[in-house]
């Protein structure tokens, strides 16, 4: 049977601010008052953790739902690509017009 665990996402420094289970993915957040000192922070997270229960993953999300530390690429609108497009055109008529002859 696969353990869970407290996994930190994220880090302020050496203080440790977010954190998930690595076996339901559920996040614990630290307290803006116990961020001062990492032990508080460090304190805060296994509390919260060693609270929780993990609710078992529906099987009609098991596919879909992706591991905690991966990251998901956003691909751009295409308004976004035309833009880029027209940028580089300008760039490219730029050019051209240094006054420069071949």
């Amino acid at each position: 049977m696969l353990q869970r665990r407290l996994r930190v996402v994220k880090w302020l420094s050496t203080t440790p601010a977010l954190a998930v289970c690595t076996l339901c993915s559920r996040e614990f957040k630290v307290p803006t008052s116990a961020l001062r000192r990492t032990a508080n922070a460090l304190a805060s997270l296994q509390e919260q953790f060693g609270r929780h229960k993990c609710r078992p993953l529906d099987s009609s999300h098991i596919g879909a739902q992706a591991p905690a530390d991966v990251l998901h690429r956003q691909e751009p609108d295409a308004d976004e690509e035309e833009d880029e497009e027209e940028d580089d055109r300008k760039e490219e008529d730029d050019e051209d017009d240094d006054g420069s002859s071949e």
